[in-house]
């Protein structure tokens, strides 16, 4: 794509050591860390309210993000956007051998198992089914991720709680009492889930090694 090569031209200018701009010449991988959030945030923003040519600028930033990484990860010969390029796109036909190989798939849940699948062969260094789910999500965010996965596991926890069906407004007024509950007790509700799930977590780590063992 002719429009791709020549937004990596700009970048080239951009960072080149002696006719580029100063600033982003001194950026570095961690200098450039609050911009991945900050955004996926300004897209996700966009995308909650359906304005097109929001979303097409914010589209436009994060792609940038992901070239400027690469630039500086150039200027440090640690790897080349050519290597970030190829690196998604084998990862993507490893994972769809039902549009890239002779698997069937006929169903969403046919194609998440065989996603899983894919991934747990690639990922199989990891010692916990808890292993990559980001360290730095928000507290509500990683809580529903680690609980997706104790649920996936039959973790017996989790099992027990067995929570009654309630309607997304119903859920959304909950969670603004607890709020408000732990403005009026003066709680960070932020700290106090993130250390609720870490409890989990651990209860699930170590029910997890014990299984492994007596396998």
């Amino acid at each position: 794509m002719k429009e791709f090569k020549k937004l990596v031209e700009v970048a080239d200018k951009l960072n080149d050591p002696t006719a580029g701009c100063p600033w982003d010449i001194k950026q570095t991988f961690k200098s450039l860390q609050k911009y991945i959030l900050e955004e996926a945030c300004e897209l996700v923003d966009a995308v909650d309210d359906d304005d097109d040519k929001d979303i097409v600028e914010e589209l436009g930033d994060y792609l940038y993000v992901v070239i400027f990484y690469a630039k500086v990860a150039e200027r440090e010969k640690r790897f080349t956007l050519a290597d970030v390029v190829t690196q998604v796109k084998d990862k993507l036909i490893r994972r769809h051998p039902h549009v890239f190989g002779d698997i069937s798939c006929e169903t969403s849940k046919d194609v998440e198992k065989v996603w899983n699948e894919v991934k747990a062969l690639e990922k199989s260094h990891r010692k916990s089914a808890l292993d990559g789910i980001p360290r730095s999500l928000l507290a509500l965010a990683r809580a529903q991720r680690v609980l997706s996965k104790l649920i996936d596991h039959e973790y017996e926890n989790v099992k027990a709680l067995a929570p009654k069906k309630i309607s997304e407004g119903e859920m959304g007024k909950q969670f603004i009492d607890l709020i408000l509950q732990a403005e009026a007790d003066g709680i960070d509700a932020e700290r106090c889930l993130r250390n609720a799930i870490q409890t989990y977590e651990k209860g699930f780590r170590s029910w997890e090694g014990e299984k492994q063992k007596n396998s």
